[in-house]
């Protein structure tokens, strides 16, 4: 039971991870569309060199969440005695990383070929996921609909272990998207506003 309830807090911890990774997302484009990029890129600074650097920040900033997630939870069910070990919680921790690499990969491709839409993109994606697996938690969704939210593809670790092919499916789309929308990026003009 109390794996089950850590379950539930792990799914609202890989929310916020990945609206960590979508923060990151959200102010490349700012930099974009206030200009700011335009001044950075008249330097020796090529598109894929900031835009990598960028998406390096977002990586580490996720990674470093989901672990640091694992850790603190393990330190809080450690001071009750909940009987979880570390090894389960930091799985579990590492098991909130790819459906956020998922939403950033997919708002990397929007930033690269349609940039003012690319906000737009993943917070829909992001809150589409949630709500699909709020509401087919009782029971009123279809397995085909349910499919459609990245933390369903989530296992919901400690209480079942990580899906780690799952998991590997969920980084290869994220990294595909940023491929494809780091090649689109290098091609596009600067867009404001």
């Amino acid at each position: 039971e109390r794996s089950d309830a850590l379950g539930v807090c792990f799914l609202i911890l890989a929310v916020l991870v990945a609206f960590v990774g979508v923060g990151q997302l959200v102010t490349a484009r700012s930099e974009e569309s206030g200009g700011r990029l335009d001044h950075l890129l008249v330097r020796p600074v090529s598109r894929t060199s900031w835009l990598s650097g960028r998406l390096l920040v977002a990586i580490v900033v996720v990674l470093v969440s989901g672990v640091g997630a694992g850790v603190f939870v393990w330190l809080g069910a450690a001071s009750q005695h909940a009987g979880v070990s570390f090894t389960a919680l930091l799985e579990a921790g590492v098991n909130l990383v790819p459906p956020a690499m998922t939403i950033s990969g997919v708002g990397v491709l929007a930033f690269g070929m349609r940039p003012r839409l690319m906000s737009i993109v993943v917070y829909v994606l992001l809150g589409w996921s949630l709500l699909i697996v709020i509401v087919g938690g009782i029971g009123a969704v279809s397995h085909w609909v349910l499919d459609t939210s990245v933390f369903h593809q989530m296992a919901s670790a400690p209480a079942v272990s990580p899906h780690w092919e799952a998991n590997a499916v969920m980084t290869a789309i994220g990294v595909a998207g940023a491929l494809l929308g780091g090649f689109g990026f290098r091609r596009r003009d600067l867009q404001g506003e």
